[in-house]
């Protein structure tokens, strides 16, 4: 599999197309409506777009997502099945604090739960940084998609609406508990880590 970052809005939030050799491709999740690069990418490497998949429903992850569904009417949006009112409730999708202007998805959507298959991707639930925030694995690649709820060193907010602590702890423990240390962790606003490097350091402040 390939992963190649994006960023489609003024927040900088991480996107990341993944591929595999047939060319079928996801995009997690859309801060911003700045996609001409994802067009043109995906355009010139002859990609098929069959899967959008959202970690969480806050702004700065799915606020380009119309624009995106436009473009590809036949890929299936995902989000966690916690998480549907998140599209249509801006004071739970912060858009009006994070981009200045409310946002509403409204066309059709999945819901997804622990265990369920996305494609080559294992839904994860990782509650903690919202109620219904998902990673997801792909165990042959070793590739982790965190969104908001592991970064390089450090984690997601808990104190957003949805939001709590001792829920994102236990899911920070979990995925070190159930993946491989050599497990790639792409997320939502920092460099890429691994697994290793994250169970070292939050063993290291006592976290888990």
């Amino acid at each position: 599999m390939k992963v190649k970052r994006f960023h489609t809005g003024p927040f900088q939030t991480n996107s990341f197309l993944v591929w595999n050799e047939n060319k079928e491709a996801y995009f997690f999740d859309c801060e911003g409506e700045s996609l001409n690069k994802v067009f043109d990418f995906i355009e010139e490497e002859g990609l098929n777009l069959k899967y959008i998949v959202l970690t969480h429903g806050h702004g700065d992850h799915i606020a380009g997502l119309t624009k995106l569904k436009n473009h590809y009417p036949e890929a299936v949006v995902y989000i966690g099945e916690e998480e549907r009112e998140f599209f249509h409730n801006p004071q739970l999708n912060l858009s009006p604090y994070i981009g200045g202007r409310e946002y509403v998805y409204e066309d059709s959507f999945k819901t997804v739960r622990e265990g369920d298959k996305v494609g080559e991707f294992t839904v994860m639930d990782t509650p903690g940084h919202t109620i219904g925030s998902k990673c997801f694995y792909n165990k042959e690649n070793k590739i982790l998609i965190s969104g908001d709820t592991m970064f390089r060193r450090s984690f997601g907010r808990s104190d957003l609406p949805t939001g709590n602590g001792t829920q994102l702890f236990k899911s920070l423990a979990k995925l070190c508990a159930r993946l491989p240390e050599d497990t790639v962790v792409y997320n939502g606003h920092m460099e890429p880590t691994t697994i290793g490097e994250e169970k070292r350091f939050l063993s290291s402040q006592g976290i888990i």
